[in-house]
């Protein structure tokens, strides 16, 4: 199992990448900008009038990726060449800045994800509330991947007899545990998590106690070395490359019988051909496939 120091990235810097665009501009470009992860928000000072479009991380490297979408975007509605000025910022102003942009979000007809600042009551009997401290892991359910996750999850759920047993349910890199949740109070069990980021198997866990659900566990894993624990239905929210690597072995986890079903997820369009073919030749066939902006995700079956 790896040893990952989770203090190093407690204590990393919380990094914000800031544009500022006419006011008029901001529903424009968040609506361009919308799917991305670090998810981007926005920022409007009634004072001055002055207007921003915000990006938080920890990681440099993905900071950079958004702020480049949203130099892109600003280009494309034509704001011209935009600077964009990134600062290290205190944490708890991080915390703060995070309920500006993130609110409750209907992913799905059942599962709605909500914020602990925000209120939602289900206006179904079979609505499913997660509620989802985003801490500095990904999943807060803004980002494509993890919505056409969420759907997958619903419509194996829907389609299971009534009356028929739980399936278990393995979530591979679960970030902040969203998938997890939603799994459980989807009816699922048991449900397992892991991860390879210590830090994201913490917040994972304490994001089930506070939806309820302490019974879904949580572990670190690297899928490309580690054991994977084996389910009836397993979810791979990760990036194409190590779905490539570790294809074998996540074939492997997907136990045998007529409910089992594989979503690969974390894929960009291009990259998800190779990807799908990839499993095709562990004996799985595609039975959907979901695209949310640039990245697409698939419900996969044994042949």
């Amino acid at each position: 199992m790896p040893q990952i120091n989770s203090d190093l990235y407690a204590e990393a810097p919380v990094l914000r990448a800031r544009m500022e665009v006419p006011p008029e501009a901001l529903d424009p470009l968040l609506d361009a900008l919308w799917g991305l992860e670090p998810p981007v928000g926005s920022f409007e000072d009634l004072e001055t009038g002055r207007a921003f479009v915000d990006c938080y991380a920890v990681d440099r490297d993905a900071l950079a990726r958004t702020a480049d979408a949203m130099r892109e975007a600003a280009a494309a509605q034509g704001l011209g060449e935009r600077g964009i000025r990134v600062d290290e910022l205190p944490r708890e102003d991080w915390a703060e800045s995070w309920k500006r942009f993130f609110h409750v979000i209907r992913v799905s007809p059942r599962v709605t994800v909500r914020p602990p600042w925000e209120d939602f009551a289900p206006d179904r009997p079979d609505g499913v509330v997660v509620t989802i401290e985003p801490g500095m892991s990904f999943g807060t359910g803004l980002h494509g991947t993890t919505q056409a996750c969420l759907r997958f999850l619903e419509r194996l759920a829907d389609e299971a007899p009534a009356g028929a047993p739980p399936r278990s349910l393995a979530d591979l890199g679960c970030g902040s545990g969203i998938l997890s949740i939603a799994a459980r109070k989807l009816g699922y069990a048991p449900v397992r998590g892991v991860d390879y980021d210590a830090a994201a198997v913490r917040v994972s866990a304490e994001n089930a106690a506070l939806n309820g659900v302490p019974d879904v566990s949580f572990a670190l894993c690297d899928v490309t070395a580690d054991p994977i624990p084996g389910a009836e239905v397993v979810v791979a929210n990760i990036l194409a490359p190590i779905l490539l690597a570790a294809a074998p072995r996540i074939a492997r986890a997907v136990a045998p019988g007529p409910g089992a079903a594989l979503v690969l997820s974390g894929i960009l369009g291009e990259q998800y051909p190779r990807v799908r073919a990839a499993y095709e030749a562990f004996g799985f066939r595609e039975e959907a496939s979901l695209a949310i902006g640039e990245w697409t995700s698939g419900l996969l079956r044994r042949a």
